[in-house]
């Protein structure tokens, strides 16, 4: 049997930029030392040493101390298998073994771990997201040694006051909606680390999270439609003409922008319907193409979407002026002009609604499909006529 130590200790010449120290495992098999980060970083006074453990002085040491005595207990038991196995083992060996992992309750490690992670199976302007908000993150806490730990209702409640009332010169407050953004962002990761059981720590459930303020949901008229699709049709700025062609048939088929840009005649108009699957959730979305989406597909076939989704949110306010059209539009107002005044206002259910969009009945009730004035005051003048 060989001989091996598994030591918790304050590393004493590694301070960081406010003054504590990381708490490492040191692994000593045959004289051979490895250390191990475990992303924690304490006070000297907070440590104490003989007992391998956080001071119960410091506020987080109900969460530190079990944290720290599980990953000790996993080194020994991995040494001791590998020794009841027969299997040869090095120090360097477990800390390959378990180092990896160790560092990851660093979030800013984490994070940039988790981005790679996702490449290729979220959206690059999620993944941009997440680099810009966890920079927004770096920013107020003024460097990168932060662990998930760290993260309490107390640090949150500064972060958001901080986002709020900004101390710096010069920095504006940041809008309740951005705030809840960063804090959805930040419980992703959070989620993601309990997922992978790198933590078990999760603040929000102690704090009085930021409420997110649903925008006015801008949607057109049948009517408003026509005058964009005359518009799409008589207009020589090529910009525009693309912009209002991919509005429309988002505004008849309830597609997302990310699937305008898949969007291919010839592999997703089959025998008369509409079949694609989203990019967004994976389903289908399946249609009968009749009326206005007929004349809509004939212009898609004639030019193709070229603009990003800054360009087009531009150019559908450039197109709302011209046409007198005093609402802020962009390019998801499609989907609610869909669910509104294609389906609700045209007495389709939200459950065919739902399922013409390719999402939940609950997502299409609380999201989108609504029943709006036109509908109510022309079925109330029907009920009521003649009393």
């Amino acid at each position: 049997m060989i001989k091996y130590g598994v030591k918790l200790v304050l590393w004493k010449a590694d301070a960081n930029g406010r003054g504590q120290l990381p708490v490492y495992l040191c692994i000593t098999i045959r004289r051979i030392r490895r250390y191990i980060a475990t992303g924690i970083f304490l006070k000297e006074k907070d440590w104490d040493a003989r007992a391998q453990a956080v001071r119960a002085s410091h506020p987080l040491h109900g969460q530190y101390n079990p944290d720290l005595q599980t990953r000790q207990k996993n080194v020994v038991q991995y040494i001791v298998e590998r020794q009841v196995a027969g299997k040869d083992l090095t120090a360097d060996q477990v800390k390959a073994h378990f180092g990896a992992r160790a560092n990851l309750h660093n979030i800013f490690d984490f994070i940039d771990d988790y981005i790679e992670e996702c490449r290729n199976k979220k959206e690059a302007s999620t993944l941009e997201n997440y680099r810009k908000h966890a920079l927004r993150l770096e920013q107020f806490h003024g460097s990168r040694e932060l662990t998930f730990e760290e993260i309490t209702p107390e640090f949150l409640r500064r972060y958001e006051k901080h986002l709020r009332e900004p101390a710096k010169d010069g920095l504006k407050p940041v809008g309740n909606n951005y705030i809840h953004a960063l804090w959805t962002t930040l419980r992703t990761f959070f989620n993601a680390a309990q997922k992978r059981k790198i933590i078990t720590c999760y603040p929000f459930d102690q704090y009085e999270n930021p409420i997110y303020e649903g925008p006015i949901k801008e949607y057109l008229s049948v009517a408003e439609l026509k005058r964009v699709e005359k518009f799409a049709v008589k207009t020589r700025d090529p910009i525009l003409r693309q912009t209002a062609i991919y509005f429309l048939l988002g505004c008849y088929t309830g597609l997302r922008i990310s699937d305008w840009y898949r969007f291919d005649f010839k592999k997703n108009i089959v025998e008369g319907r509409l079949r694609l699957r989203a990019k967004k959730n994976g389903e289908w979305v399946t249609m009968p193409i009749m009326g206005p989406l007929i004349r809509v597909l004939h212009l898609v076939q004639e030019v193709q979407l070229t603009s990003d989704e800054p360009v087009l949110n531009r150019s559908l306010k450039k197109i709302a002026a011209q046409l007198g059209i005093f609402k802020r539009l962009t390019t998801h107002s499609g989907r609610h002009t869909f669910a509104i005044s294609i389906c609700a206002d045209r007495g389709i259910s939200a459950e065919t609604c739902a399922e013409l969009m390719g999402i939940t009945i609950t997502t299409c009730v609380e999201n989108y499909y609504r029943v709006s004035n036109l509908k109510i005051d022309r079925e109330a003048s029907k009920a009521w006529k003649g009393l």
